[in-house]
């Protein structure tokens, strides 16, 4: 083995370890700028935590070192849900999603490539975990890396989101929403009633009652308040 590559691995170590013992937003921004760029060079960096739907994101905190916020206007709707082409893979696949500018333009849509460029945003790794409940995600955006992204940042990138995914599900419920309830668990959130909440997933008031029923099952809730509160209190757990 090389002594490059020793240390990176010791790098890499210096990390994890430090990782393990964060408990403030300052103590992250401070590993992050520190051990975490000596293995994943980067010019910016967005992390935070939102509830997640097929619709998108309600992002409920962000930390953020030297990140354009501007670039989520154009991506967020009348209803403060924020979704992106990224954001969208990563639901559906649950893995490090990679953007190298002039490689992968191709894959995205024009006018999306056009608002990431504007933007500086060259480079870019993403990657995040979803709770227990399936209800929130935190999240974490690197852009601007130098060089070429692929397998060695993805890896990175899983090991950031595993010691974090270790730490936010320590002494949280087993019981995973469906994707239909975390839809509705959002819903329930915006105040909307059942016969709303059937409309607009298509679904008959009766079928919104007994996932509503296994909602306040699964998360040890009695009332629609108290099932917002409980979810809300277990993405707070992961800021």
């Amino acid at each position: 083995m090389s002594a490059q590559q020793n240390d990176i691995d010791r790098c890499i170590m210096r990390m994890l370890v430090e990782c393990t013992k964060v408990r403030t937003a300052s103590e992250f921004t401070g590993m992050v700028e520190g051990s975490f760029r000596s293995v994943l060079p980067h010019g910016s960096m967005l992390c935070g935590i939102g509830g997640v739907s097929r619709q998108g994101s309600h992002i409920r905190k962000i930390l953020s070192v030297d990140y354009p916020l501007e670039y989520f206007d154009p991506l967020t709707d009348e209803d403060g849900r924020l979704d992106s082409p990224l954001m969208k893979r990563w639901r559906e696949t649950l893995e490090p999603q990679l953007f190298q500018s002039g490689r992968d333009d191709h894959l995205y849509p024009d006018d999306w490539v056009r608002l990431f460029n504007k933007y500086d945003l060259r480079n870019t790794i993403a990657h995040g975990v979803l709770d227990l409940g399936g209800v929130f995600s935190s999240f974490f955006i690197f852009s601007r890396i130098p060089g070429e992204v692929g397998a060695q940042q993805a890896f990175l990138m899983k090991l950031l989101t595993t010691v974090d995914d270790y730490q936010g599900r320590l002494g949280k419920s087993k019981k995973a929403l469906s994707e239909r309830q975390r839809d509705i668990l959002h819903w329930l959130e915006e105040g909307k009633t059942n016969w709303e909440i059937a409309k607009i997933l298509d679904f008959s008031e009766l079928n919104v009652k007994y996932h509503i029923d296994q909602i306040f099952l699964k998360l040890e809730v009695r009332s629609r308040a108290h099932a917002v509160a409980r979810a809300r209190d277990l993405a707070s757990c992961r800021a």
